[in-house]
């Protein structure tokens, strides 16, 4: 969209128009086919190429080495209400076993959806494709407008919401601002938000002095959907199921390492970072046969303490990052998305902003949010370390998981997302 056709006003503005941000626009839709409200997205990245689609085989062999998001079934029933999951099923990969490991101990926990009554425990889709589907469902929403890439320089209240200052076109361009109104202001761009910086949100940030080390990994034999966490003297290795590609089977390798090490494993050719890998989780999905570019990233607990003010709201990593170890992250996100929505249903014009509905949707969050940000912490402890006592507590915790059935069924649920 060029910025000569943006509107003076639009009742929500969301910055970000990633997984989040783009996730939240196909909800608010979703809720009222009859909705008035006028949604804009302001995205810093240039749109990908149009005939990219959730379908494509082009898409697929790019995807080999694109990041992926595991989907607990409770976000899948989310997802169905946002009217997003048939345009998102042909794309992702069901979890039929979850198979937790503690290298070189005794004690694993194994979750069959069988034993829950349920077709998958979660699901793993590649996030590119689960970007193009949102997308494409973006092009069919009449009120719902993008401009990309553009960035918010500057938010600053007024008595109707916020006032919001933008340039658009390639970064280092000089343009012309453009300015903006909007009853509710969304900033959903991600940890390292400008914006919550020029806003003077703070976060509480603690470095737990890891990196997460991601790619794709060919293998020589088919996951049959299982997804494995094996917790190591460096941190948790998790391998997800993907789909094939080419008849290939795949998984999506998220391997926590210590700072320290983390850049010379990145630094290895793919026949000896394949070796180590190897070696580290051993031979339960058979060779692993080749091995995606690679990404790295810094892994700390970030939380805003701040989520909401008047006419502003913060959803996803700039509201609360999360270390990867529980999968939790999208998860999370997705339930703050339907609690925001339900919460703006049927408010209109200054109430999208006002602080009793912002409230209300923070009090409706507050509680899963704490719980959540918690047990990752705990685990990424628990499981990062080499302390003789956390070793015995979490190989007890392991054992007593798969022994009790009453334990394993609260643990397969909290995987699940229902608890």
């Amino acid at each position: 969209m060029q910025r000569e056709n943006l509107k003076q006003e639009y009742d929500i503005v969301i910055v970000g128009g990633g997984m989040v941000g783009a996730t939240l626009a196909c909800a608010l839709a979703a809720r009222d086919a009859s909705s008035t409200l006028s949604v804009l997205i302001v995205d810093a990245q240039m749109p990908a190429h149009k005939n990219n689609n959730a379908g494509s085989n082009e898409l697929e062999k790019v995807s080999f080495d694109s990041r992926s998001t595991a989907l607990s079934s409770s976000s899948k029933l989310i997802l169905e209400r946002f009217g997003l999951w048939p345009q998102l099923s042909a794309g992702v990969c069901p979890i039929k076993q979850i198979h937790v490991s503690d290298q070189g101990r005794f004690g694993a926990t194994k979750l069959n959806s069988d034993d829950f009554g349920v077709p998958a425990l979660g699901y793993v889709v590649e996030n590119a494709a689960f970007g193009a589907a949102i997308k494409a469902t973006l092009a069919q929403l009449p009120r719902c407008t993008m401009i990309a890439p553009a960035r918010v320089t500057s938010a600053t209240p007024s008595a109707t919401g916020m006032d919001i200052e933008l340039n658009s076109g390639e970064a280092g361009v000089s343009a012309e601002p453009s300015r903006v109104a909007a009853k509710l202001l969304v900033i959903a761009e991600g940890g390292a938000s400008p914006l919550c910086n020029q806003l003077g949100i703070m976060r509480s940030n603690e470095d737990y002095g890891q990196h997460a080390l991601i790619a794709n990994v060919g293998l020589s034999q088919s996951h049959a959907g299982v997804a494995f966490e094996r917790f190591t003297n460096s941190g948790p290795l998790a391998m997800l199921p993907l789909l094939p590609v080419d008849g290939e089977p795949r998984a999506s390798l998220v391997w926590t390492l210590d700072a320290d090490e983390s850049e010379y494993y990145a630094a290895l050719d793919d026949a000896e970072l394949l070796a180590r890998l190897q070696e580290k989780f051993g031979g339960r999905l058979g060779r692993l046969k080749r091995i995606g570019s690679r990404a790295l990233y810094p892994l700390s607990l970030r939380v805003a303490q701040e989520q909401v003010r008047p006419g502003l709201v913060l959803l996803g990593n700039v509201a609360h990052t999360l270390h990867p170890v529980a999968g939790q992250g999208m998860n999370l996100s997705l339930r703050d998305i339907e609690a925001l929505v339900e919460a703006l249903n049927g408010i209109q014009d200054e109430g999208l902003g006002s602080m009793a509905t912002l409230q209300r949707y923070l009090a409706a969050r507050e509680a899963d949010q704490s719980l959540m940000i918690s047990v990752t912490d705990g685990l990424t402890k628990l499981f990062s370390s080499d302390a003789q006592a956390k070793v015995w507590l979490r190989k007890a915790g392991l054992l007593s998981i798969d022994l009790i059935p009453a334990l394993k069924k609260t643990f397969g649920a909290r995987a699940m997302g229902f608890e």
